[in-house]
């Protein structure tokens, strides 16, 4: 009776283990479909997200100083015409001077630019015209020597900020 009784044990005790196991094992499936919802994945913006009005438009709403904006696609010194957008501004303290944001379609694009601009810096007599210049994505800024490096910071600042 004793053997018998331990044997009856023991099938008790695995039939409850075998109960406990599906349990689980049913538990964990359906805590997998209770699982709290992963955030969606973001979609990459695409390279050439910026416009260079675009830029502009946005640095004003930031609240600095840009003033007659103008779209132009004429450029000087040899500057190489792989860019999709331009747009010159001046700053009202160096009126008419100011700056301008640049913006390429493609990374290529933006290299020619950034090349042309290393070789405007090594040549002493243009290298002052190329002090501040800030590349964000497919936009480049490029403002005047005549601002401090303070005021030149907080444009930078900004600019780098861009969403």
């Amino acid at each position: 009776m004793i053997k018998q009784y331990r044997a009856g044990k023991w099938r008790a005790m695995i039939g409850w283990a075998g109960l406990l196991i599906m349990l689980l094992v049913s538990g964990c499936e359906a805590l997998q479909g209770a699982v709290a919802p992963q955030e969606p994945t973001a979609t990459p913006r695409p390279w050439a997200y910026f416009r260079a009005e675009g830029a502009a438009e946005q640095m004003i709403a930031a609240g600095l100083p840009l003033q007659n904006l103008l779209t132009d696609l004429a450029v000087g010194r040899g500057a190489p015409l792989t860019f999709n957008g331009r747009v010159v501004f001046e700053v009202p303290r160096i009126a008419p001077g100011g700056g301008q944001i640049v913006t390429f379609s493609t990374p290529e694009d933006l290299q020619a630019w950034e090349d042309w601009i290393a070789d405007l810096r090594n040549d002493p007599e243009q290298r002052r015209s190329v002090v501040y210049v800030y590349v964000n994505q497919n936009a480049l800024m490029q403002l005047s020597a005549d601002l401090t490096n303070q005021e030149a910071a907080v444009y930078r600042d900004v600019f780098l900020g861009l969403q």
